[in-house]
């Protein structure tokens, strides 16, 4: 018997045990099995189902959340002196709304190359969220900005009035001189 037609009469068996394939399976399938497959929608878990490592996350989450209510986020005076706090709750959870305070917070006291890191943790946490098969996750940082370093950097030129919009001429800061006409 040949290698071909062994696997075909292995496919077609119906008396196999509780770890086979059903026959008609893909032989890839059968060889390396087949992947469970991703979580859709919110709701497709159960009590039962739910797994214990997104369950302690979304409980992180949840208690970081409630930290960040308790700041007055709102005021840039709190917000600064908020930093410390705000850093400990990044380690504890990187939380978007944590990441946003920050990076503002660093913005406003002109400390350029922390915002500029926070906004690379925030791009990367945001694309690690959006990358991760819980739904729970994928929506955390749907309605959010999306930083990046490029928007710190506009955000000083702003501030240090360096500020150029594409297609318009600035002026220079001291003119060359006309040519004369005599």
């Amino acid at each position: 018997m040949g290698l071909r037609q062994w696997l075909r009469q292995r496919m077609l068996e119906d008396d196999g045990g509780p770890g086979d394939v059903p026959p008609g399976t893909p032989l890839l399938q059968a060889v390396l099995g087949r992947e469970a497959p991703p979580v859709h929608a919110l709701g497709d878990l159960t009590s039962a189902t739910y797994p214990a490592a997104l369950a302690q996350v979304v409980r992180r989450r949840e208690e970081v959340t409630a930290q960040l209510m308790r700041l007055d986020l709102a005021d840039a005076q709190a917000r600064r002196a908020a930093v410390p706090t705000l850093q400990q709750l990044l380690q504890r959870y990187p939380h978007p709304l944590a990441y946003e305070a920050l990076i503002l917070a660093y913005v406003e006291e002109a400390r350029w190359d922390e915002a500029r890191g926070t906004a690379f943790a925030a791009r990367e946490r945001r694309l690690e969220c959006e990358r991760s098969p819980w739904p729970e996750l994928r929506g955390e940082c749907d309605r959010l900005r999306a930083w990046s370093p490029e928007d710190v950097d506009v955000l000083r030129d702003e501030r240090e009035g360096r500020l150029t919009t594409p297609g318009v001429a600035v002026p220079a800061a001291h003119p060359a001189p006309r040519p004369s006409l005599a």
